[in-house]
């Protein structure tokens, strides 16, 4: 037993997603592997990436330098190098942005370690996230997915700047190839669609006063069964299964994923 939650070995730390890197012949750029492979030091080493240290007279906890290095790897997977936007550029629907659901399924943790780790990146000025919003056909804002983007200072701090500059060149040819072969400019690749949004999004109607109190008390009564779980050392997602079972809720339930 380590003492945590999520299975972190400090003597033996997973450092690679459930879903790594594809290499090799057919697959991603070299850089992003080697991109990869470097950030590791940074949990042996934490002090060669002092802008990772959440308090600056302390090492960052092994459990949060694991994930963060888990996280790297899957976003490096997901990284369009042109752009530096985590997603796919496509003729058809423009850019695609990956969700965070995507990054937790490939990352094989949690979504809170993801975000957790997510922000620590956010903080060290090795990402920015923004979060767009657009009007739907009845008037209301909705949001739109996360435009996550990696910055040059995370691959210049692993001594890559020179290598990026070549392979964002390389593949911004490429993109420009496709649009000149499709007869189509090369904005079209990375424009992100903002209308239309009737069919992606619906507006919840407000709850009443006494549908809010209801769920409120659903919520309590979740959350006292799982206490008995957490207390008794089982891992997060075996204290969700057996509480949803003995309340008699779907397998995968959690408070407020309707919300």
């Amino acid at each position: 037993m380590t003492g945590n939650r999520c299975g972190h070995d400090p003597k033996r730390p997973k450092l690679s997603p459930a879903k790594p890197i594809r290499k090799g012949k057919g697959g991603l750029p070299r850089i992003l592997s080697l991109a990869a492979e470097r950030a590791k030091a940074w949990y042996f080493h934490p002090k060669k990436c002092k802008l990772l240290q959440s308090h600056p007279h302390r090492k960052t906890r092994s459990e949060r330098r694991e994930a963060c290095q888990i996280v790297i790897e899957t976003i490096l997977s997901h990284l369009d190098l042109a752009s530096l936007c985590l997603g796919t550029p496509t003729l058809e629907n423009g850019f695609i942005d990956i969700d965070m659901r995507t990054i937790v399924r490939d990352s094989g943790i949690g979504q809170r370690r993801c975000e957790r780790a997510i922000a620590l990146l956010k903080d060290a000025g090795f990402m920015r996230v923004k979060q767009p919003r657009a009007i739907d056909d009845q008037g209301d804002y909705v949001g739109l997915r996360a435009i996550r983007v990696v910055t040059t200072l995370f691959f210049e701090f692993l001594n890559l700047g020179p290598m990026l500059q070549r392979e964002r060149a390389r593949a911004t040819e490429e993109l420009q190839r496709r649009a000149r072969k499709a007869q189509r400019k090369l904005t079209d690749f990375m424009r992100r669609v903002t209308k239309g949004l009737r069919s992606a999004f619906t507006v919840k109607p407000q709850l009443s006063h006494a549908d809010q109190e209801k769920r409120m008390e659903e919520t309590r009564r979740w959350n006292m069964a799982c206490a008995k779980y957490m207390i008794a050392g089982l891992d997060p997602d075996e204290c969700r299964r057996r509480t949803n079972a003995e309340l008699g809720l779907p397998a995968d339930y959690s408070p407020g994923q309707n919300a």
